[in-house]
């Protein structure tokens, strides 16, 4: 494992990467697709994983005995399972369901109680993990510009968007639109992004404030 080379186009096209914006601390959060398809492991992403020594995972779209039977297929994948480092939450795409909600919270209470290096992912890495991945993003004092360019990134691999079109590749309203979900009311701002987040996590997701103060030391390093 070692002596393995992941030249940059592995990582893009298995939409493996860093969320490395607004105040979350280097090696501390990653997003990817499934380490596990058609019940083979994903070299790229085991190597790239190793490398970024993740230690927690964080599964968006399995659920716990969908789970058990998949890691089976990657040995590094089910050892951080045995050792209660993952987290199956197996959500749909309704971000706006108070099902969506209640496995968004035991995310990140699960991030709050564990070590990482954290990795998030669904299937393709890109509408449950895009969603995740902005929440945490603009909950850490990411820009607007920042996040759009991040979720746009995820078009760049060989997996699709479950929700949009070809044609949405190239359009930050969809992510303006992403972001709205937190406050369908407010007109979102660089200047009130990061408390529109807190609010959505704290009102609509239900974490108390000590658990809000806790995930952002997480993040923070």
């Amino acid at each position: 494992m070692k002596n393995s080379i992941i030249i940059p186009e592995d990582a893009e096209l298995a939409n493996f990467r860093e969320i490395r914006i607004g105040n979350i601390a280097p090696n501390t959060l990653y997003r990817s697709s499934h380490p596990i398809k058609q019940n083979k492991q994903e070299k790229a992403i085991t190597i790239l994983a190793a490398n970024a020594r993740i230690s927690s995972i964080i599964n968006l779209c399995d659920t716990s005995s969908e789970l058990n039977t998949k890691a089976l297929f990657a040995p590094w994948y089910n050892r951080l399972l045995k050792n209660n480092r993952i987290i199956a939450v197996g959500m749909d795409f309704d971000h706006t369901s108070d099902n969506f909600r209640e496995k968004l919270k035991k995310c990140l209470q699960f991030i709050i109680n564990s070590e990482g290096p954290w990795l998030i992912h669904c299937y393709a890495g890109i509408d449950r993990t895009g969603y995740v991945s902005m929440v945490l993003q603009s909950f850490m004092g990411a820009s607007l510009n920042e996040i759009i360019d991040d979720y746009l990134e995820s078009f760049g691999g060989v997996f699709e968007s479950s929700i949009y079109t070809e044609s949405h590749k190239v359009d930050s309203q969809v992510v303006m639109k992403l972001l709205s979900a937190m406050d369908g009311s407010a007109v979102i701002t660089d200047q009130n992004l990061q408390g529109i987040a807190e609010n959505y996590l704290e009102k609509a997701i239900g974490l108390t404030t000590g658990e809000t103060a806790q995930l952002k030391e997480k993040l923070s390093g």
